[in-house]
């Protein structure tokens, strides 16, 4: 009875997370874009780390390619993808936690997990995390599960997902290690063998521009955000999550929470020392703080649950912080976040493009815009430039002037930059994917959109080009 009671409110969690976040799917600034368009170049022949450079292993720009292969250009079939993972997520949470024989902290972790600040504000963005963090969930599942096969697998998929899962899956073999040696002895061989082969056959195919971009890439880029500024916003928003996280260390005494904690530590050590952080980052180390979190509560309410009234207070208690926790993140994440980034003007400005160039003209621009609207309008993106982010300048991997000769020699017909202005006009910041230089030589601005709200421009300009 009390079992199908949970599983009936785990369901209607569920479903009011998705009801808040399906009808924010829009159409945003941001390196998603180039993970879709990527995916769209493989469906027309071309090839990552030779036809376009990609700076992560294959699998998540592949999945993007079979879907649309499916679906077509759907940006709605391919923002799902980080919902569905994100729900996956809050599944695996569940059922761990009922074969852990603790149904209520699964209903209370799935709660936790899915109105946390971080996954209301980045469940809807696709950058390959969610996905990742399902299939390391998943992995963890079947070693659970005593299914050491399936477990290598997965985290051979969540390693040719994102090369960052890497600590994390390590940690989870030195839980498994201590606590099932033989199983564990069999995932990591294979997993290792697997992970290994693949990537020798990536290096057979592709030569050594697989390594530049998978691996040298990230050796030579530079820390593009301030450390302080991303960890003090997890901080701030989850910062309930982070205290019982902590506090269940020192309190909880359930066997489990080892697997958290080595996990845990590991995603923090790696966040703490990675280069190049990012908020969404965070999402790694979160189920494990939602376990954590989850277990402290339940421990500190047994301290009531000794008489019949103690037990009533306790259950009050554990509602209320539900409730309040939840109904903070959600008040603030529509104040603030929900209409953030979202490339309103969008429709116009691809009309415009149709209506001004032929089918084989090219464009360029921000990785964070041109991407979507070559998928869009069929306009292809000149020299496969796809990703055109500060960094792959910086580490040395790609040349300016070599480029703007690319761009001469293919006859760019528009140049899109998000750009920063001040109120006299002046521009403040476009990106190093083109110099002014170039622009005003060659290129006269055709189109301005104001940007309302977003976390760093204000105006997109759409620059024509001409060449003799």
């Amino acid at each position: 009875m009390f079992q199908k009671k949970f599983n009936l409110l785990f369901l209607l969690t569920i479903f009011i997370f998705l009801v808040i976040k399906i009808p924010q799917i829009d159409f945003r600034y941001g390196d998603e874009n180039i993970y879709f368009y990527m995916g769209q170049l493989i469906t027309h022949g071309f090839l990552p780390y030779q036809d376009f450079f990609f700076a992560s292993p294959p699998f998540e720009i592949l999945f993007n390619a079979f879907l649309i292969l499916i679906f077509g250009f759907n940006i709605f079939v391919l923002k799902i993808v980080p919902l569905i993972s994100v729900v996956g997520v809050a599944v695996i949470l569940y059922v761990l936690l009922r074969y852990w024989k603790k149904t209520f902290a699964g209903l209370m972790a799935v709660i936790f997990y899915l109105f946390s600040f971080l996954i209301l504000t980045t469940s809807d963005y696709s950058s390959g995390v969610q996905l990742t963090v399902f299939l390391f969930l998943l992995t963890i599942y079947f070693l659970e599960k005593d299914k050491p096969l399936l477990a290598a697998l997965i985290s051979v998929l969540t390693m040719l997902t994102r090369l960052y899962a890497l600590p994390i899956l390590l940690a989870v073999f030195i839980y498994y290690f201590v606590t099932k040696r033989r199983s564990s002895k069999i995932f990591a061989s294979l997993a290792t063998i697997l992970f290994l082969i693949v990537n020798l056959f990536l290096w057979l195919v592709f030569k050594n521009n697989y390594l530049s971009d998978v691996y040298l890439y990230h050796f030579l880029k530079f820390e593009e955000l301030d450390r302080s500024l991303v960890w003090n916003f997890f901080l701030r928003w989850d910062f309930v999550l982070i205290v019982f996280g902590i506090l269940a260390i020192f309190i909880v005494k359930f066997r489990k929470i080892y697997l958290s904690v080595f996990c845990l530590i590991s995603g923090v050590i790696f966040l703490l020392f990675f280069k190049d952080i990012y908020y969404l980052y965070f999402n790694l180390i979160l189920p494990f703080l939602v376990l954590l979190a989850t277990l402290a509560v339940l421990e500190l309410a047994k301290t009531f649950s000794y008489t019949n009234s103690g037990a009533v207070i306790s259950f009050i208690l554990i509602v209320v912080l539900l409730a309040g926790v939840s109904g903070y993140n959600v008040y603030f994440y529509f104040k603030d976040h929900a209409k953030t980034a979202r490339i309103e003007y969008l429709k116009n400005f691809n009309q415009f493009i149709l209506e001004n160039s032929e089918s084989d003209d090219k464009i360029y621009g921000s990785f964070e815009i041109t991407p979507l609207v070559a998928g869009m309008t069929g306009r292809s993106i000149a020299g496969n430039f796809v990703d055109t982010n500060n960094k792959t300048f910086s580490t040395g991997l790609f040349k300016l002037s070599d480029r703007e000769k690319i761009l001469i020699a293919e006859k760019v017909k528009f140049i899109i930059t998000k750009t920063l202005v001040d109120q006299k006009g002046n521009l403040l910041e476009f990106g190093n994917f083109i110099s002014l230089d170039f622009l005003t030589k060659n290129c006269l601005v055709v189109k301005k959109y104001p940007i309302y709200k977003d976390y760093s421009s204000n105006l997109t300009l759409l620059w024509q080009c001409f060449f003799d």
